[in-house]
């Protein structure tokens, strides 16, 4: 069979980063295409039209479309060249069942690590710790959860290894510190040229998120809830984005947009220090004294153009697995 191979991923997506681990711990060539999720090709549109998300394998002109199935089409395609998956039936079923674990609790309980607070972000955390040791005492003293070499169930979970230090930054907690087997074993999988070659800079995935929590609004969320104000949430589809928006936001039709008593406020740090300005006194966030508030002003600008400068932007709801949603708040009232 021809090796005729393309890959539509982006570069912060665990799930495209599984199938480009795969691929190279085969040695099989393939063309690496990078997508900008906001503005998507149309190859992918073509190849992916029900989901329109990545990674995307096109093997001869068809597509291979969601990580898990794409790795296990690598591994049946290519089965002679460094095999991921058991050749027994049952333990096959367990490698599968334990990829789908990954699957259904790491991402989505990570993801809520970095865009809440509080209490709500101390419970994902405790979750997210948990399932890592479920995971660790999966693995107990083998040195892959393929056993003696690196498997199906370690290319699902390697990925999020780059999201750990955003994971630990935003919760405040150290993995290595309750989970130090599973730490080893993430650093015995970055001996591996096909890990090493794919995995970016953790710090650079944390400015990633940094970023991205600007362009989906969460500070302003997190503002409204640390003062306690009530409001309504509406989700904005930016691929249609609503007449709402291209009203109050008509100069650059981004979200966040705040509408209070009818009147917008947009830019996620304009929106904070007007919500802290007008219900100065429920929990301020920014200093009272002039100097150490221009302070404050300098440095959320400095991550502004630093951050967003220094990595790929991409402004969607975490589109590299799920649609583009993004929200427009409103108060009530």
């Amino acid at each position: 069979m021809a090796n005729e191979l393309i890959l539509l991923d982006t570069w912060v997506s665990p799930f495209g980063m599984r199938v480009r681990i795969a691929l190279r711990e085969k040695g099989i060539k393939f063309e690496y295409k990078e997508e900008d999720l906001t503005n998507k090709s149309d190859l992918l549109l073509k190849m992916n039209p029900i989901h329109k998300k990545i990674p995307v394998l096109i093997h001869n002109g068809k597509p291979v479309r969601e990580s898990g199935i794409i790795v296990q089409y690598v591994d049946e395609v290519w089965h002679d060249k460094a095999p991921l998956l058991p050749s027994e039936p049952y333990p096959r079923a367990q490698a599968r069942f334990w990829a789908d674990f990954v699957d259904k609790k790491i991402y989505d309980t990570g993801r809520k690590i970095w865009t809440t607070k509080g209490d709500e972000q101390k419970s994902a955390t405790e979750e997210f710790i948990g399932y890592l040791k479920t995971l660790e005492a999966e693995l107990g003293d083998k040195p892959y959860f393929g056993g003696e070499k690196l498997g199906y169930v370690d290319v699902t979970m390697i990925p999020f290894y780059s999201w750990f230090h955003a994971y630990e930054v935003s919760g405040n907690f150290s993995i290595e510190s309750n989970c130090p087997k599973l730490m080893a074993w993430a650093k015995r999988c970055m001996q591996h040229e096909s890990v090493s070659k794919t995995l970016p800079d953790p710090k650079k995935v944390y400015e990633f998120i940094l970023q991205l929590k600007k362009r989906l609004g969460i500070e302003a969320r997190i503002a409204l809830a640390e003062k306690g104000i009530k409001h309504e949430h509406r989700e904005e589809d930016l691929g249609n984005k609503s007449d709402l928006l291209l009203k109050m936001n008509s100069i650059h039709k981004t979200i966040p947009v705040l509408i209070h008593n009818g009147k917008p406020v947009c830019e996620s740090n304009n929106i904070v220090q007007y919500l802290d300005e007008v219900w100065h006194d429920k929990s301020p966030l920014l200093p009272s004294d002039p100097y150490l508030k221009g302070q404050a002003r300098f440095w959320a600008d400095f991550v502004d153009r630093k951050v967003r400068s220094s990595v790929f932007v991409c402004s969607v709801s975490l589109s590299i697995r799920y649609p583009c949603r993004i929200s427009l708040s409103g108060f009530m009232g």
